[in-house]
């Protein structure tokens, strides 16, 4: 594997930073090469005591320990880490961001010479290793880079590679799109409840119910379409309900709110 003698440092342990340490931690590389830094030394302490992996006083030490860097902040504190990473950071090493919105191009520009950057929109399915992650390429970074990051983030799941202005859109989807499916469980839980299940009864019906759609779909590669007329029937109960629901402006509904999650992942890329 070409990530056999990587040593892998991680800025910010917080989410999703800490979820990706646990999954390669002892997998996909050795805890002794992973290096981990973060303000809350708490969280620190906790990941280096459940995965033995290797705590770094600050991002300065850190990056003298480790080939490559993932910048896992928030947007906002990218304009704060970054400065940090430039005064560090020397060929041959790169780094990796997972900060939504933010432009491999403004990424650069922290740096008279740019490094390699891969940009990635992972998501919060990456806690149980079922995660969506994409990944896209800065100016710098060529087929190797890509090819690391594939082999980290594949540890949490499934990874795409693709063009950088489809990554807003990519947040807006898979980045948010956990919680759209945690509100239509709820939903569909709720609605159980309402015509006499059980509430424990509803929620795990409505859970597997999801998953096994999406297990099918996933397996099968077919068009949503086709397993949804699958269990239509002529005038049944399937096709009363998917009545109510285009009445009611499901898909209007859904699309408002991945556009405005797109919008949002945007505007935080230009947020100082």
């Amino acid at each position: 594997m070409v990530v056999d003698n990587l040593k892998l440092g991680v800025i910010g342990v917080g989410k999703m930073g800490g979820i990706i340490a646990r999954s390669i931690a002892g997998r996909l590389l050795p805890a002794q090469q992973i290096w981990i830094t973060d303000l809350d030394r708490k969280l620190v302490t906790q990941l280096c005591e459940e995965k033995n992996v290797n705590a770094a006083s600050d991002i300065n030490e850190l990056i003298k320990k480790t080939d490559v860097i993932l910048c896992a902040v928030p947007p906002v504190a990218v304009p704060h880490i970054l400065p940090q990473v430039t005064h560090s950071l020397s060929s041959p090493q790169w780094i990796i961001s997972i900060a939504a919105g933010v432009t491999t191009e403004t990424l650069e520009s922290y740096f008279e010479n740019p490094p390699p950057v891969v940009r990635v929109m992972p998501n919060i399915a990456a806690s149980v290793e079922a995660a969506i992650s994409v990944l896209t390429a800065g100016s710098v970074a060529d087929e190797k880079h890509i090819a690391i990051a594939q082999q980290i983030f594949n540890a949490c799941g499934t990874t795409l590679v693709m063009e950088e202005r489809h990554l807003n859109a990519v947040t807006g989807v898979s980045g948010s799109g956990p919680a759209y499916v945690a509100l239509f469980i709820e939903a569909l839980a709720d609605a159980g409840v309402h015509v006499g299940l059980p509430r424990q009864d509803a929620q795990t019906l409505a859970i597997h119910t999801v998953l096994g759609g999406a297990t099918m779909l996933a397996q099968s590669q077919e068009h949503p379409a086709v397993l949804k007329n699958r269990v239509t029937t002529p005038g049944g109960t399937t096709a009363a309900g998917l009545h109510a629901l285009e009445r009611g402006g499901l898909r209007a509904t859904l699309a408002e709110a991945i556009l405005a999650a797109t919008e949002r992942a945007q505007q935080l890329g230009t947020e100082k």
